[in-house]
């Protein structure tokens, strides 16, 4: 891929190349050019698309280089090439890391992520974590590691991995586990799973128990732990506020009838209604969600009831996420809404009167068992929403630009594989190159 090739390797390739054109070199030889990268890519560089790969000095390669690393630029813009394939990789999906780890620890928070493919020293690879929090672990141990390279479970000298130093580099104080002085593995009732998809993994020794250093998948995988502590931090804190909130609500269902029953029968008066008391007591609206499994329809039941315990009228719009991308389908959804971006649906939802109440119910279809236990709920409203998250907008746009170059993506690759090799008015021989294309987010 022309993002991870070092100058050396490229001076080798055009020294070795046949080809008679510039463009039927990049084409044949690196996986995600297009023909519209190509001659791009031969613009930034200031070489001619007949240009022979075989003729070019020393100056034309160090700038064909410095235009594959986006250091030269097209009308302003570094030239936009594809992700690295993924069909050469073997991930293992963020389903089923969520579904593994569920069946081990028993826990109602389960993340998971998958950092998009990237590339080193020419090879591509792919980065994928797991994080299970649960409350039945020992809180006073170090967290589990599981590390994996291509799916083969790394069993021995787990302290010189690569995979554990990018977990002892974060500092998970700030998520909610323990860690002295912020190193080494953290303390608290969680396991972390980090796998390694790649064509070339490097290992410490031929034993292939541990991953040698390596700065851009190090940096890959640290970026992959500090989502997955962010998410693990909102987390906690939701649950901390519905546990307040909760028996906040119990204690004033408690006490106040009791008072109002007294003072009653006290002063011979009929007992009073104590919902608009109740309410101004509260001052909150809140989220409840729940998602469980059907037993009997072999579906996820999801229901999210939104509670306007304030002394004014509240207006909000509701999103949630839902495992579209693994093949999950929203059925019984009787609100209608609409979808914001991929894996994201939402709902404008009425105006709340103090008091009232307003429920979304929907079912989820094509899963299994423990494959979907919780549903993030995100809101767009002025107030505050106590169990639910408000929406970072910044965040809907980048999930719909990655959305955006998965198509521009495919529609690449397709025109890739239909004109490969293919130059009007040029006949080429055979290259003696294979060469993977495609590529998904």
């Amino acid at each position: 891929h022309p993002h991870g090739i070092e100058l050396g390797q490229l001076q080798r390739m055009c020294r070795e190349s046949s080809d008679s054109r510039m463009t039927v070199f990049l084409r044949q030889n690196f996986s995600g050019v297009s023909m519209r990268a190509a001659k791009e890519l031969c613009e930034a560089a200031e070489l001619d698309v007949a240009t022979k790969p075989k003729s070019m000095k020393p100056d034309n390669v160090r700038a064909l280089l410095e235009a594959f690393q986006g250091e030269r630029e097209v009308n302003g813009k570094a030239i936009k090439l594809l992700s690295p394939p993924t069909n050469c990789l073997s991930p293992i999906e963020e389903m089923l890391i969520k579904k593994g780890l569920s069946k081990t620890i028993d826990s109602k928070f389960v993340s998971t992520m998958t950092r998009a493919p990237t590339v080193s020293h020419g090879n591509p690879f792919q980065v994928e974590v797991g994080l299970i929090f649960g409350e039945g672990m020992v809180a006073d141990k170090h967290v589990e590691v599981l590390r994996f390279a291509n799916r083969v479970p790394l069993m021995y000298q787990q302290g010189g991995c690569l995979l554990t130093k990018a977990i002892e580099s974060v500092d998970w104080r700030q998520y909610g586990l323990e860690q002295a002085g912020g190193k080494g593995v953290p303390k608290g009732p969680a396991a972390i799973l980090v796998h390694l998809a790649s064509t070339n993994v490097q290992f410490t020794s031929e034993a292939k128990e541990a991953l040698s250093d390596n700065e851009v998948v190090f940096e890959e995988t640290r970026k992959a732990m500090l989502e997955m502590g962010r998410g693990l931090r909102k987390h906690l804190e939701k649950k901390k506020k519905m546990a307040k909130t909760r028996e906040k609500f119990e204690l004033i269902n408690d006490i106040l009838p009791a008072i109002a029953e007294k003072s009653a029968s006290i002063l011979e008066r009929p007992v009073p209604d104590l919902a608009g008391s109740i309410t101004r007591i509260m001052s909150a609206v809140i989220c409840n969600e729940e998602t469980v499994w059907n037993k009997e329809t072999k579906q996820v039941d999801v229901s999210i009831t939104l509670f306007n315990y304030t002394a004014r009228s509240r207006s909000y719009s509701l999103l949630v996420n839902w495992p579209e991308k693994s093949g999950g389908e929203m059925i019984g959804n009787e609100r209608g809404g609409r979808k914001e971006a991929m894996g994201i649906w939402g709902w404008k939802m009425e105006t709340l009167e103090p008091g009232e109440k307003a429920v979304v119910e929907y079912s989820l279809s094509n899963l299994e068992k423990g494959d979907w236990t919780e549903t993030d709920v995100f809101f767009r409203g002025s107030q505050d929403v106590i169990g639910a998250t408000k929406l970072d907008e910044k965040m809907l746009v980048e999930i719909r630009n990655q959305e955006e170059i998965l198509n521009q993506s495919e529609n690449d690759a397709e025109e890739i594989e239909d004109n490969v090799g293919y130059e009007p008015g040029v006949v080429e021989g055979n290259s003696g190159q294979t060469t993977l294309f495609g590529g998904e987010d």
